[in-house]
């Protein structure tokens, strides 16, 4: 009965996003910007913000979830006894390095998180529903938003941002031809699976785990994604803190051999916590700029 209620409890930390608000907007950070919504491709309800919406060239920007939303990562509403890091995390740092450079940023909160609307499921799923988030960014900014229809586009996805960009191409690879998509950048992602046995979830308790999780998602915590890498039509960096605890670098190399693109793998050689990696771009733009200019 214990390990089942340790694997309950652990199965919810994924499940469930930490609620936090959004304290600041682009305006604070001297960005122009507009309030936006569009619906997910199942029609899930997203909230965003819409950068420099003139620039001519857009970036999509997505979030790490379950412990963040569009603006970031606040220490503050983080469970005590679970704090993963200790230093707040702020996307629109990294936005503004984009906008400074010309561009125009969608940043948007993926569905059960910040003001975006709750799935049908109610439960992060590691990127796999969150899939349909991507789809819908996409055919917002290339299809439905007059200010941004028809310029080049490129992509910028932390962690289960990062699943959901994979899963979304996966679902549908020709949208992302279609809608002059020309470049990913892709965060550390990792699965659920992944992350809780780099964390050191393994045996009865992973098993109650996954137990718990499926119960409620209806798939696996390792629930398949290469399949999906393997069908990306997008050129891509992929970047990764080779010192992560919380990851399997095996993972990612399969990810980086799986990707049929143009493609560069970015070893971050400094951090030595994952979270630094989510900060990485703010405060060193250079590689990111670089690969939007070449491929944007």
């Amino acid at each position: 009965m214990l390990i089942r209620a340790i694997g309950k409890t652990i199965g919810n930390t994924v499940l469930y996003p930490a609620e936090q608000p959004i304290p600041k907007t682009p305006k604070d950070y001297g960005i122009d910007y507009k309030d936006v919504k569009f619906p997910a491709h199942d029609r899930v309800q997203l909230a965003g913000w819409l950068l420099n919406e003139n620039g001519e060239k857009v970036i999509i920007m997505n979030h790490f979830g379950y412990r963040a939303n569009r603006y970031g990562y606040q220490v503050k509403y983080q469970p005590m006894l679970t704090r993963p890091y200790k230093h707040d995390i702020e996307f629109v740092k990294v936005a503004k390095r984009l906008t400074d450079a010309g561009y125009a940023v969608l940043m948007y909160d993926l569905r059960n998180h910040g003001e975006s609307g709750k799935s049908k499921l109610g439960v992060g799923t590691g990127g796999v529903d969150e899939g349909n988030d991507v789809l819908g960014a996409v055919r917002f900014i290339a299809h439905n938003e007059s200010s941004t229809q028809g310029k080049p586009i490129g992509l910028l996805s932390y962690c289960m941002g990062a699943n959901a960009t994979f899963y979304a191409q996966g679902m549908d690879p020709e949208l992302f031809s279609c809608s002059n998509v020309k470049a990913l950048v892709a965060i550390q992602p990792l699965t659920n699976g992944e992350f809780l046995r780099s964390y050191g979830i393994k045996g009865r308790i992973f098993k109650h785990v996954e137990a718990h999780y499926k119960k409620h998602t209806g798939i696996s915590l390792d629930h398949p994604i290469l399949d999906c890498v393997a069908k990306v039509v997008t050129p891509t960096l992929l970047v990764q803190s080779r010192k992560d605890p919380w990851t399997n670098l095996g993972f990612i190399n399969d990810v980086f051999s799986a990707l049929p693109v143009e493609k560069e793998m970015k070893w971050l050689e400094e951090p030595t916590h994952r979270f630094d990696g989510y900060n990485w771009f703010g405060d060193r733009p250079e590689d990111m700029l670089s690969w939007f200019y070449t491929y944007l």
